[in-house]
């Protein structure tokens, strides 16, 4: 398939090898992308949303505190680093096929490119679970799900971003993943 393509412009095979987030874009990267969110205002924030995606357990289950589930879930059963066990009960009801992938911290793997890619895109609701961390795959899902879908992810000590998909929030997200070494 040629770049031309896809949304982003990334070829199918991008990328061969893993992505490393250098140390000068993890104070960029830490910074609010789209609005922050109280829980009180997500839904309706994220109401008429042609697919809802999350990246981080405390965002997954608070949708699902709130009766949503999300049509594409990223996590990795922690939070802040540490062993989550609610959220580990929480996700492990939610509906959804589960692909798991291990992607170590301040990378981007192939695999959770793969598996990031092809749920943002599918109409199926996916649960990707990773062994590793799982916070760049935001930055993926950002690239890849379609015009009109909301990334949800969390900002520690701060509250929930919402990205809306659009040129814009594509164009930071391809901008970023191009800066990652390779």
């Amino acid at each position: 398939m040629s770049t031309a393509s896809s949304p982003c412009g990334f070829d199918e095979s991008f990328p061969a090898d893993d992505l490393v987030l250098p140390d000068d874009m993890r104070e960029e990267l830490a910074r609010p992308f789209g609005e922050l969110v109280g829980v009180t205002d997500l839904n309706e924030r994220i109401k008429g949303a042609r697919r809802v995606i999350t990246v981080g357990d405390v965002v997954t289950t608070t949708l699902l505190d709130l009766g949503i589930e999300p049509d594409l879930a990223v996590f990795d059963y922690k939070t802040q680093r540490s062993i989550d066990c609610g959220s580990r009960n929480r996700i492990e009801t939610m509906s959804g096929t589960l692909v798991t992938v291990v992607n170590p911290a301040g990378k981007i793997t192939p695999g959770m490119w793969r598996a990031v890619r092809d749920a943002a895109r599918s109409d199926a609701r996916t649960k990707v679970k990773v062994e590793g961390e799982e916070d760049l795959a935001a930055l993926v899902a950002i690239a890849y799900a379609p015009e009109g879908a909301q990334i949800i992810y969390g900002i520690p000590n701060k509250g929930l971003a919402v990205v809306d998909v659009n040129g814009e929030s594509r164009a930071f997200a391809t901008a970023a993943i191009n800066r990652m070494i390779r």
